[in-house]
């Protein structure tokens, strides 16, 4: 089985599509259905726009898969959005982008799709902190015993233990009611989430820890050490690279709202 893991960087978005909780919600759906994964609950949506930095407000959104899940987050007053898909099917990188780009608009992305099975064996590219919107971890965890009830709790538990801003309480769901083959969990944090699938058959977990900041890669080594030993491995990419480019538009978007003023 592939465990792919696309991810999209998009720019230039329009403000109001992105504050759009229904757009948001057709668009989970249409992706799920577009790319034939298995979605086993509908999108769950949380509007964040009580955030210290009014910048930072948006939509955060995921939908959970058979073994993986479709996540967006969205940055309406900075012009972009985040998207993930983790799926344990295969399918095309390209459709997933054509969807969003219909759907979703943007004026730049840039995107990437590995298998998770290989991940360890590639090399990233080089991460800036001072210009990197921020820091994703791809963690793999062999032969630990993971329940609903551990999952529910390890969740609830690791955010601010890594000093990340939880704004929802853990949801863990069987991806089916009778002979489950996955536990799913995953928790949003300040526009950025922290999910776990777990294949109940080979007691296999991969999990992600995305931020929208950097965080101090030897805490989050210490913690993960701490509850899973030497049985896991560790990944780090940097997303949205050059992200702070797009931070233009937010002087454009103030002038333009002040305008009225030259004219009294």
């Amino acid at each position: 089985m592939p465990h792919l893991h696309f991810m999209m960087d998009a720019y230039g978005s329009i403000e109001e599509h992105a504050n759009n909780l229904m757009a948001v919600n057709e668009l989970l759906n249409n992706v799920a259905l577009s790319l034939k994964l298995k979605p086993v609950m509908p999108p769950f949506l949380v509007p964040y726009y009580y955030c210290e930095d009014a910048e930072d407000g948006g939509i955060s959104a995921f939908l959970i898969c058979e073994g993986g899940h479709i996540t967006i987050h969205t940055f309406p007053y900075r012009s972009c959005y985040f998207v993930d898909i983790l799926s344990d099917e295969f399918f095309s990188a390209s459709a997933a982008e054509a969807i969003f780009k219909k759907q979703l608009y943007a004026e730049r992305i840039t995107s990437k799709l590995i298998d998770r099975r290989t991940i360890y064996n590639m090399t990233v590219d080089g991460i800036d902190k001072k210009i990197d919107f921020g820091p994703h971890y791809m963690i793999e965890v062999n032969g630990v015993e993971m329940t609903v009830d551990w999952i529910f709790k390890w969740l609830d538990q690791i955010a601010e233990k890594i000093k990340m801003v939880p704004i929802t309480r853990p949801y863990v769901i069987y991806d089916r009611k009778d002979n489950p083959s996955y536990i799913s969990g995953l928790l949003v944090v300040a526009q950025s989430h922290i999910a776990v699938h777990y294949d109940v058959q080979t007691k296999q977990a991969l999990i992600d820890i995305f931020s929208c900041t950097f965080l101090d890669d030897n805490v989050i080594h210490r913690i993960l050490d701490s509850y899973f030993g030497d049985n896991y491995s560790i990944k780090l990419f940097s997303r949205g690279s050059k992200h702070t480019d797009i931070y233009k538009r937010k002087q454009a978007r103030i002038s333009a709202s002040r305008k009225w003023r030259d004219n009294i």
